[in-house]
């Protein structure tokens, strides 16, 4: 990667879109530096096989809210640091997780068997929304492995980090398989501001998250088995689904009005409506702490009776660990 790349960028948001993916597109991979300074953007940057693409005290911003995702890892020996990104609320619908993002690494759907997408590196951002919404802010999905966020910091949105696996097919009810399921990541040193969820695990396996902070959160995170995926993955025995996940260093602060921490293990297949329980196997969570706060949710009226963690059907999960300071 010898390749350095200096673009100038302006105050009108299309070019400075225009500009960059035409770079991304067309030039030989390298290094992306973006000037300092705050630009408005439309459209996304898809970064594939052995971009780099840093800021130094740069600010990407969109007026309004857009379904792709501001920044899409699609390739191998990729990073993403140093930058500011702010996005507006939005709206997706509930299977668009890997839209309306500000970093997406992967795809959900696969017209046929993927290679992996390995070797990523996201440090060091600040990503902003104006309020919680639906939209997740970083989201991992499908076909990735050995990867690593780290020093992140998110503001308002949705879910700030979302790692769910994928599979061969045009849609949740027309999944043909194999299933591809993220794993040998690590998330640390993470703080999480007035979002609704600080991250949830769905379906990866061999994952680190470590040093979390979550502040004003609707839910602190929850680990998820995925929809059945278990009939789509090829090798059974040794795909290790739900499987070596650490939990290590997660401090709540806990508004919502339902549950703090979730360990689900059930799914319901949306192309047969089968329900499945899964266990999680080789699960720690350790140094937990859940300090509730005055309720505050988005939308809708709060219900009553907090629950401080829920545990369905999961196994033998050690909460041990788990504490709540009043």
């Amino acid at each position: 990667m010898d390749a350095e790349y200096r673009p100038r960028l302006g105050g009108d948001a299309d070019k400075n879109g225009a500009v960059l993916r035409t770079l991304l597109r067309e030039a030989v991979p390298g290094r992306l530096v973006l000037p300092a300074g705050s630009y408005p953007i439309t459209g996304g940057l898809v970064l594939t096989d052995s971009w780099s693409l840093s800021g130094a005290s740069t600010t990407l911003w969109r007026a309004e809210a857009e379904q792709v995702p501001l920044i899409q890892v699609a390739g191998s020996d990729v990073s993403v640091t140093d930058l500011t990104l702010e996005l507006p609320d939005a709206s997706p619908g509930p299977h668009d997780g890997a839209e309306w993002t500000a970093v997406t690494v992967g795809s959900y759907f696969y017209p046929e068997r993927p290679g992996w997408i390995e070797r990523i590196a996201v440090e060091r951002l600040v990503i902003r929304r104006p309020g919680r919404c639906a939209a997740n802010t970083i989201t991992l999905i499908g076909a990735v492995r050995a990867a690593r966020f780290t020093d992140l910091e998110v503001h308002g949105g949705g879910t700030a980090f979302m790692a769910h696996w994928g599979a061969v097919g045009t849609g949740v009810t027309d999944i043909v398989g194999p299933s591809l399921h993220p794993h040998h990541f690590r998330v640390d040193g993470f703080r999480v501001y007035d979002a609704f969820e600080g991250f949830c695990l769905s379906s990866v396996h061999d994952v680190e998250v470590r040093d979390v902070r979550c502040e004003r959160v609707e839910i602190g995170f929850r680990l998820l088995p995925g929809d059945n995926t278990d009939r789509y993955r090829e090798d059974s025995a040794a795909a290790g689904i739900n499987e070596r996940l650490l939990i290590d260093g997660c401090d709540i602060g806990w508004c919502g009005d339902l549950y703090a921490l979730r360990v689900a293990g059930w799914g319901r297949s949306e192309v047969d409506g089968v329900v499945t329980t899964h266990a999680f196997p080789e699960l720690g969570i350790r140094d937990v702490t859940i300090r509730p706060l005055p309720i505050v949710v988005a939308h809708g009226t709060p219900r009553e009776g907090r629950r401080p963690t829920v545990v369905e059907n999961a196994g033998p999960v050690d909460l041990d660990h788990v504490r709540v300071v009043l």
